[in-house]
C-alpha cells in the first residue's frame, strides 16, 4: 500500500499549495492569461466538438454510469470491487462539498460577463473534473485488477478527464487552477479508493 499512500501525501500536499495560492489571489494572472487565450481560439466547431463532454460529464450522467457498473460487479460476485467504485463517488462529492463549505470561492471566469457580474456556483476545485478523475483512476484500476478491461478501455478512462477538464476550462466554466485541482484531488480521492480496494477492507 505503500505507492498509493505516497500519491495520496503528495496530492495532499500539492492541493493545499494551490488552494493557499488561490486564496491569496496568486494565481488569477496566470488563470487570466491562460482564460485569454483559449477564448481568443474558439471556434464554432469546437464549441460543438465539447459540448458532448460537458453532457457526459454531468453528475447525473456519472452517478448513473457508476451505478450500472456498481450493479454488474456486484451480480458477477465481485462485491469489494463494486462498493469500492460506488464508495469513490461518494467521497468526491464529499470532497467538492468541502470545499464549498469552507473554502473561498473565487468567481467563475464567464462571471464578469453574467447580468450580476456574480458566480452563483462553486468554482474551486472543479467538481465535474474532481468526480470524473476519481471515477476513471478507480474504474480503470479495479477492472484492471479484476481482468475485466482491455489496455485500450483503461487508455480511454485515462483519457478522460483529461478531455473533462481541458473542456471545461475551454468553455470558460473554470480557471486553470480549479481544473488542475480538481485533477489532484480526483487522484487523492483515488489514492485512498486503491488502498482500501488492496486492503479488501470494505
Amino acid at each position: 500500500m505503500f505507492a498509493p499512500l505516497g500519491v495520496l501525501v503528495a496530492a495532499v500536499a500539492l492541493l493545499a499549495l494551490i488552494a493557499r495560492k488561490v486564496a491569496a489571489n496568486a494565481t488569477q494572472p496566470f488563470d487570466n492569461s491562460v482564460r485569454r487565450t483559449l477564448q481568443a481560439h474558439r471556434t464554432p466547431l469546437l464549441d460543438v466538438a465539447t459540448k458532448p463532454i460537458t453532457i457526459v460529464s454531468l453528475p447525473l450522467v456519472v452517478v448513473c454510469a457508476t451505478g450500472v457498473i456498481v450493479w454488474w460487479l456486484h451480480l458477477n460476485g465481485r462485491s469489494n470491487a463494486a462498493l469500492v467504485i460506488g464508495v469513490t463517488l461518494i467521497v468526491a462529492a464529499a470532497v467538492g462539498q468541502a470545499f464549498t463549505m469552507f473554502f473561498p470561492q473565487p468567481s467563475a471566469p464567464h462571471a464578469a460577463e453574467s447580468e450580476d457580474g456574480k458566480s452563483t456556483a462553486a468554482t474551486f476545485p472543479s467538481g465535474h473534473t474532481t468526480g470524473v478523475t476519481a471515477e476513471a483512476l478507480v474504474i480503470a484500476y479495479v477492472m484492471s485488477a479484476e481482468g475485466l478491461a482491455s489496455p485500450a478501455a483503461i487508455a480511454a478512462l485515462l483519457a478522460w478527464p483529461l478531455l473533462v477538464g481541458a473542456s471545461r476550462l475551454y468553455r470558460d466554466r473554470h480557471w486553470l487552477s480549479d481544473i488542475v485541482a480538481g485533477w489532484i484531488a480526483g487522484v487523492a480521492v483515488a489514492s485512498v479508493s486503491v488502498m482500501l480496494y488492496r486492503a479488501n477492507f470494505l
